[in-house]
This record gives C-alpha cells, structure tokens and sequence, in this order.
C-alpha cells in the first residue's frame, strides 16, 4: 500500500514474537493486515489519551 507523504508517515516497530503471533491472530479476524491492525491500535490510543488530558 502506497502512503501519501503529505500526510502520512512509515515507522517500523520491534514486537516480542508471542505479542505477534497474537496480533497476527487478531487480524485474521478482523480480516486486516498487520500494519493496519497496528496503525488502528495507535490511533485509538492516541485519541483515547487525548480525551483523558482534557
């Protein structure tokens, strides 16, 4: 998947291997890719911890 760097950003991440056996198993279900899966994760947090600062 192509990004547009206007707006987006590549990063990588070091995970433990059973954190991403386990991950690869949620994404089946949730019928994504990893890196989406990942990016999803991020975003959440990163909303949810903004809504607790203010």
């Amino acid at each position: 998947m192509a990004i547009d760097k206007e707006t987006q950003v590549s990063a990588s991440v070091v995970l433990d291997k059973n954190i991403y056996e386990q991950l690869k198993e949620i994404c089946k279900k949730e019928k994504r890719s990893v890196s989406s899966q990942v990016a999803l994760l991020v975003e959440d947090y990163v909303k949810n911890k903004s809504k607790s600062k203010k």
